[in-house]
Formats: structure tokens, C-alpha cells, sequence
């Protein structure tokens, strides 16, 4: 069932941005219905479920026996969310529903992705994001923030194109591992991830 739900929303999505981009209200009513039945059709063959889909004003729904899937778009980010979680993509990435408050989250990053799921009752959480900041700073502020939790592991690596540190710690009922990447020619990215023990 996930691989179809990736299957379509992959397609949904690109069908999303034509329709989007195609501006005619009649010509984008029947295209909807084109695209949706050439999706339909295409997953129920492949899988054998029955599915339903609706493409409708920047947004995909579609449903299954198994649960279903959403996506939505606008200029900015693009965000899916399922029964298994969420992910968004894009300059207006947010953190996720439920993100830990008791996390700190570095102040001057530019979030460009961001994903729940949850398993077994249990959430997990990662956002990546970049800044013009200095990778040490960066690393320096997560460091000094999870000074308090058990540190697991750190671990740096440095290279002629960069450097990468990589931080564990364990707290308050959660593993946080912290990737700061610092490019000679690109800036800082920043992966974070928190996972509910």
C-alpha cells in the first residue's frame, strides 16, 4: 500500500502542477477528470485496490481500502499527509504538527523540509534547513542547547569541500541526532531529527 500511495502521489503531484499552470478553468475541469481516472485506473490495475482520487484547487486527495493520502501545493511548499504521517517540502516549510516543544530548533535556519510519522504510537520528527551561519556556530549552539541530555555520540569529519558534524543525545524521552554540513561554496544545511523513545 505505500508504494502505491508514493506511486500516486509522485503522480498527482506533477498532474497537480499542470493543472495549476494551465489557468483555463474549463480546459483544468476536464483535465482534472482525465487525470483522475488515468490515475484511478492505473493504481487499481497495479494493485488491485480500489482507490478513489480528487484533484481539486492545489490539492490531491486520494483514498484506498487501506487509508488514504492528501497533497496540497501553493507557490512555496509542497505537503503531504497520510494515517502514517506528514512531510513538506519547499521554502515554506514549517515544523511538523507535534514537534517536541522541549527541542531546541536552530533560530536562524531556513526550514526547507519537514516529516512526522508515527509507529507504534510513537512519533518521529526531522526537519532540514540551511543557513548562512558558520557550521561551528551552528554546532556550538546544538551542543551548548542538549548540554543537559545524556551526549551519545559526536563525531566530525572534515574534507576539502567541507565539514561535517554529527551530534546523539538522549533525553526527556527522546533520541535527537543533530548533522550540521558546511560547504566551502554552499553554506550550512542543518538535519535534525527527533524520534520518541
Amino acid at each position: 500500500m505505500k508504494k502505491i500511495i508514493v506511486i500516486a502521489a509522485v503522480i498527482a503531484s506533477m498532474l497537480l502542477v499542470l493543472l495549476l499552470a494551465s489557468g483555463c478553468k474549463f480546459g483544468q475541469n476536464i483535465a482534472e477528470k482525465i487525470a483522475e481516472e488515468a490515475i484511478e485506473k492505473a493504481i487499481e490495475k497495479d494493485s488491485g485496490e480500489n482507490v478513489e482520487i480528487d484533484l481539486e484547487d492545489g490539492e490531491v486527495s486520494i483514498q484506498s481500502d487501506d487509508g488514504g493520502v492528501d497533497i496540497s501545493a501553493d507557490d512555496e511548499t509542497v505537503e503531504i499527509k497520510s494515517d502514517e504521517g506528514e512531510v513538506a517540502i519547499g521554502s515554506g516549510a514549517e515544523l511538523p504538527e507535534g514537534f517536541p516543544e522541549n527541542v531546541a530548533v536552530y533560530p536562524d535556519m531556513e526550514i526547507n523540509t519537514s516529516w512526522k510519522s508515527t509507529e507504534n504510537d510513537k512519533d518521529s520528527f526531522s526537519i532540514s534547513g540551511t543557513t548562512e551561519d558558520a557550521g561551528d556556530d551552528v554546532f556550538a549552539w546544538y551542543k551548548d542547547k542538549l548540554s543537559s541530555w545524556n551526549i551519545e555520540g559526536e563525531f566530525t569529519m572534515s574534507g576539502d569541500d567541507g565539514k561535517t558534524s554529527t551530534l546523539t543525545a538522549n533525553g526527556e524521552g527522546l533520541i535527537i541526532t543533530i548533522m550540521v554540513i558546511e560547504t566551502k561554496d554552499e553554506g550550512t544545511a542543518v538535519v535534525q531529527t527527533v524520534i520518541q523513545e
